[in-house]
C-alpha cells in the first residue's frame, strides 16, 4: 500500500483557522453552522474528483469551529476543499485556489470540484535579505495600480501582460519617475462574477459579453495572491518575487485590502499578519465597512506597518503609521482648479494639513471617479458601457471640460487641458502630506469620460500605454515636479508647518499672501492664492537649510499681479515653473528673470519661485 494513503486522523486546533502545516500534520479549521454537518475534501493535485472526504465528527466541534489534524499528507501533492451540508464551498482561509486559471473562465457550472484549495508550498523561499528601507509618509510618493489593467496594453511578452511578472518590468519605469511606494488595488483571490450552480455552491463565471467585477471591491480569499494575475502557476512564488524586486529596487509595496460589514475582524487581522510576515508586504490600505481599524492599529504584530484608512479610527496608533485618504482634498482642490468662488479656506487648510499622528494621503484622482485626464475633458460622467443606463457612478466629479465635452481638435481647449494637468500635479506635489498618483495619470491616460470603470476589463478599464508618446511632456513635467518636490524638504515636512516664527529665523514657516503681501483674501470672489515657505525649518539632504520658495496660485481667468513678500538682503526671486508655458522643453528651470516687490501671473496658471542670491 501507497504510504502517503495511510493518514492519521485526530482532532486538531479549532483556534488555527485554515489548512495549517504544523510538527503533527496539516490542520484543518473551519467555521460551520450549529446543526451542519461538514467534512474535508482531498483531491490530488490537478485533479477534479475527490480522492477523499474526511467527516468532522462532533466531538471536533469547538463553539462554530470544527477542526481536524490529519498526519501522512503530502502538501505538493494534495488540493482540498470543505463540504458543509452537502455544499461544496472553498476555505475562506485558503492561501491558493486552483482549478479555473482566472477563478471565472467559463467552464462546466455543474462540476462543483472545478475549483479547488492548496496549501501554502513546502519549498522554502530565499528572501535573501530582503529590506525596502524606511520610507516614511512625508517622503514617500505613492503610486496606484491595477495589476491586470496596469500592464495589458503595455510592450510586454504576452505571457506577461497583466501579471505580478508584468509589474516587476516596470520598476525601472517607476524609478525614473521618483516614484518609491506601490499600492495595488485587490490582488488577492476573488470572483469575477459569482453564480450559483445546480448544487448550491459557489463557482465563477467571466464571460465576454457579460459583466465582470473587474476591480475586486468584493469579499474574497485574503490569504491567497490572485491566480490570474500571474505569469507562472506558482503564485505564491511570483508574488514574493515581486515584492522582493521592489524592495531591491528601494520601492515599497502597499496592498489594498476591501472588508465589507459582515467581515470578521479576526479574518481581517490575521490577513494583514499573514501578508506581512509571508510576503513582506509594507503596508495596507483597508477600506470597506468592515474594517476592524482599532484592532488593525493596536495589534503588536503590525506595528511599525503602514496603516492607511478612509478614515482614521479614534484609537490613534502608537507607531505614528496611520494615515487617512483624504477625500476632501481631491473635492476641495478640483474645485479651485475649476475656479469655483470662496476655495481659498479650504485650498489654504489642504495645502499645510498634515495628520499630526501619522499621514496624510492626498489625491487628485482615483479609481473611483474620473481620470485626471477626464476630469479635464468631461464636465459628465459618461458611462454608458457599465450597462445601466448612465446612473452607475458619482454625479459630483467636481470637473471643467475647457469648453467641449470629450476630445477636441481646438489647439485653444488642448492647451488649457494640458495647462491643467499641470496645475493639478503642482497642487498635488507641492502641498503637505503625501501625494497619490493613480497609474497612467501622468501621461494623461482616459477611460472615455467612465467614471466607475469596475466593470471595464478592457481597453476602457486599461492604462493606455500609447498615450505616454503623445504626451511626453506632461509625463516629463510630472517627472521633474516630483523631483522637485524630493529636492526641497520644506515642501514635505515631518509635521504640519505651524505659521509663526517658532525658530527665530525672521519668517513663519509658512506664510500665505494675496494681492498684498502678508495679507490673504479670502473672500468668496477671490481666485488667488500666494504661499511661501522658509527653507530654514527645513534641511536638505546636504544638511544645509532649503530654499526660500514661493507658489502663486491664479485661478481666475485673466492675469493677476500678486506682491511678493521681501527676501532677506542680497536676495531676489527667480522663476522655475510656470505651468501656463505649455511649450517649453525643460518645465523645472531658473529663468533669467529676477522678482522682487511683485509679480504678473497668467490666468488659470500656477508660478513657482525659489529665493536666490542677486547676481552683482
Amino acid at each position: 500500500m501507497n504510504r502517503q494513503n495511510v493518514l492519521n486522523i485526530r482532532s486538531g486546533y479549532p483556534a488555527l483557522l485554515g489548512a495549517n502545516k504544523i510538527a503533527e500534520g496539516i490542520n484543518f479549521a473551519v467555521t460551520v453552522p450549529e446543526g451542519a454537518k461538514a467534512s474535508v475534501v482531498l483531491y490530488r493535485k490537478g485533479g477534479r474528483s475527490p480522492w477523499r472526504e474526511i467527516p468532522f465528527p462532533e466531538e471536533s466541534r469547538t463553539g462554530k469551529v470544527c477542526a481536524l489534524m490529519i498526519s501522512g499528507l503530502d502538501r505538493d501533492r494534495y488540493e482540498y476543499n470543505y463540504c458543509i451540508d452537502g455544499k461544496i464551498v472553498q476555505d475562506s482561509y485558503a492561501y491558493g485556489i486552483r482549478g479555473r486559471e482566472h477563478f471565472g473562465i467559463p467552464g462546466d457550472l455543474g462540476d462543483a470540484h472545478q475549483v479547488r484549495c492548496s496549501f501554502l508550498p513546502d519549498t522554502p523561499y530565499d528572501w535573501e535579505e530582503d529590506n525596502a528601507g524606511s520610507i516614511s509618509y512625508h517622503d514617500m510618493i505613492l503610486y496606484k495600480i491595477h495589476v491586470r489593467g496596469y500592464t495589458r496594453q503595455h510592450k510586454l511578452p504576452q505571457k506577461l501582460k497583466g501579471t505580478f511578472r508584468g509589474l516587476e518590468e516596470m520598476i525601472p519605469y517607476w524609478k525614473e519617475l521618483g516614484i518609491n511606494t506601490v499600492e495595488l488595488m485587490p490582488a488577492y483571490e476573488f470572483c469575477e462574477i459569482s453564480l450559483s450552480d445546480s448544487r448550491g455552491g459557489m463557482v465563477s463565471e467571466r464571460r465576454q459579453e457579460g459583466k465582470v467585477n473587474y476591480w475586486g471591491y468584493v469579499p474574497g480569499f485574503y490569504f491567497a495572491p490572485k491566480q490570474a494575475y500571474c505569469a507562472t502557476k506558482e503564485p505564491e512564488r511570483e508574488f514574493r518575487d515581486l515584492i522582493k524586486a521592489l524592495h531591491r529596487a528601494g520601492i515599497q509595496c502597499i496592498m489594498e485590502f476591501y472588508f465589507p460589514r459582515e467581515t470578521d475582524a479576526l479574518t481581517a487581522l490575521n490577513a494583514a499578519r499573514f501578508w506581512k510576515c509571508y510576503y513582506h508586504v509594507d503596508g495596507f490600505h483597508f477600506v470597506g465597512d468592515g474594517v476592524p481599524g482599532e484592532l488593525l492599529v493596536s495589534d503588536p504584530l503590525l506595528y511599525g506597518v503602514k496603516k492607511l484608512f478612509q478614515q482614521l479610527p479614534a484609537l490613534q496608533a502608537e507607531d505614528g503609521m496611520s494615515a487617512e485618504y483624504q477625500s476632501g482634498f481631491l473635492q476641495d482642490m478640483r474645485r479651485f482648479l475649476k475656479s469655483d468662488e470662496g476655495m481659498i479656506p479650504a485650498a489654504e487648510y489642504h495645502i499645510r494639513h498634515v495628520n499630526p499622528d501619522g499621514g496624510t494621503i492626498n489625491y487628485m484622482a482615483s479609481q473611483d471617479g474620473f481620470t485626471l485626464y477626464d476630469a479635464v475633458c468631461y464636465n459628465y460622467r459618461h458611462n454608458e458601457d457599465n450597462g445601466e443606463n448612465n446612473t452607475d457612478g458619482s454625479e459630483y466629479n467636481y470637473s471643467w471640460n475647457c469648453g467641449v465635452e470629450g476630445p477636441s481638435r481646438k489647439l485653444a481647449v488642448r492647451k488649457m487641458r494640458d495647462q491643467q494637468i499641470r496645475n493639478s500635479f503642482l497642487m498635488l506635489l507641492l502641498s503637505q502630506g503625501t501625494p497619490m498618483i493613480y497609474g497612467g495619470d501622468e501621461f494623461c491616460n482616459s477611460q472615455n469620460g467612465n467614471n466607475n470603470a469596475y466593470c471595464q476589463d478592457n481597453s476602457v478599464g486599461w492604462t493606455d500605454w500609447k498615450a505616454l508618446k503623445k504626451n511626453e511632456r506632461i509625463y516629463r513635467f510630472v517627472r521633474e515636479a516630483i523631483a522637485f518636490r524630493r529636492a526641497h524638504p520644506a515642501l514635505h515636512m515631518p509635521r504640519e508647518p505651524k505659521g509663526v516664527d517658532y525658530l527665530a529665523k525672521g519668517f513663519p514657516d509658512i506664510s500665505f499672501h494675496g494681492e498684498r503681501a502678508w495679507y490673504l483674501n479670502t473672500e468668496n470672489t477671490c481666485r488667488l492664492l500666494g504661499v511661501m515657505y522658509c527653507g530654514g525649518y527645513a534641511a536638505a539632504e546636504n544638511g544645509e537649510a532649503d530654499d526660500f520658495l514661493y507658489v502663486a496660485y491664479n485661478f481666475h481667468w485673466e492675469n493677476r499681479m500678486i506682491a511678493l513678500p521681501n527676501l532677506p538682503e542680497g536676495m531676489v526671486w527667480r522663476k522655475t515653473a510656470d505651468t501656463s508655458d505649455t511649450e517649453s522643453e525643460n518645465d523645472f528651470r531658473e529663468r533669467e528673470e529676477d522678482y522682487q516687490k511683485n509679480m504678473e501671473v497668467n490666468p488659470r496658471s500656477i508660478v513657482v519661485l525659489v529665493g536666490r542670491k542677486k547676481e552683482e
